[in-house]
């Protein structure tokens, strides 16, 4: 099992980005935004992403952050040492990135076909926990072109929407985050009771939040996490997978978060030369 993965670093923020079609003012600029409901629309059920950059970058994930996907939907990404080079530095090949639970893993007949983790869905229901977040993890290269090819043919909505592009390298510590790690699902919601005693509910949005405690970090783990800290702080999100490339798909989807850190706690020294110190991360 791969440990913890964190990009603090976006580096699709610092690219010029362009795509092969879009709806009105919905266009790929919105990837670069932390707002759910900026969206970059293709005008059909594909679409092709091109970031380019001016110097090469670093770069071993690409992921595609509130998504209307479905598990049947396809990505490609390549990558490239220039702009214009025909052979591609980084070919990833069609993959699912969202994939549905692995066939025969749940009980027959119980869950339907093609189910996953996330409830599906456009814009209008990423407030209330939809939509399908889709990630490609791969070796580092250094590219300053990135082309993704997304294609989502069952998509009941006719046309596919993307809110927030991720690529950058990651940080994985030597020793995994300790057991006990806590996924919390936050509802908003209020209930109250009509004047006739009925039981009411005021809908509001919901969202993740991922609890950890880093209990074993070397010295250069805690220095580099400690940069992260320092960089993001509670205001720069990041993407967080704590089951990356993790067989089960359905663990990987729940608990890979693009949010922020929600604390900032000591980082202790609980004996020689190991460090520790928790990390919660709540999903924007």
């Amino acid at each position: 099992m791969n440990n913890l993965r964190i990009i603090h670093d976006n580096a699709a923020d610092r690219a010029v980005l362009t795509a092969a079609s879009q709806t009105g003012e919905l266009g790929p600029a919105n990837l670069q935004r932390d707002t759910k409901s900026s969206v970059l629309r293709a005008a059909g059920t594909a679409q092709i992403i091109t970031a380019t950059w001016p110097t090469q970058e670093s770069i071993a994930c690409v992921a595609l952050i509130f998504t209307n996907m479905t598990s049947s939907a396809r990505m490609r990404v390549r990558g490239y040492a220039q702009p214009g080079d025909t052979v591609p530095v980084l070919d990833t090949g069609s993959i699912y990135p969202c994939p549905a639970a692995v066939h025969g893993s749940y009980p027959w007949g119980v869950l339907p076909l093609g189910w996953n983790a996330y409830k599906w869905g456009g814009v209008n229901t990423w407030a209330r926990g939809g939509g399908a977040d889709a990630v490609a993890w791969f070796a580092p290269v250094r590219v300053r072109q990135l082309v993704i090819e997304v294609s989502a043919p069952q998509s009941v909505a006719g046309y596919l929407e993307i809110s927030r592009l991720v690529a950058g390298n990651y940080w994985s510590p030597e020793h995994n985050a300790e057991y006990g790690a806590q996924l919390l699902l936050q509802d908003g919601s209020e209930d109250y009771r009509t004047g006739a005693g009925d039981l009411k509910t005021q809908i509001r949005p919901t969202s993740d939040k991922l609890s950890i405690n880093l209990a074993n970090l070397t010295s250069t783990d805690r220095a580099r996490f400690m940069r992260i800290l320092r960089e993001s702080g509670k205001d720069r999100p990041m993407l967080f997978s704590l089951f990356p490339e993790n067989p089960d798909p359905l663990l990987e989807q729940d608990h890979m978060l693009y949010g922020k850190a929600s604390n900032i706690d000591a980082v202790a020294t609980p004996y020689f030369e190991t460090y520790s110190a928790p990390l919660q991360i709540e999903g924007i």
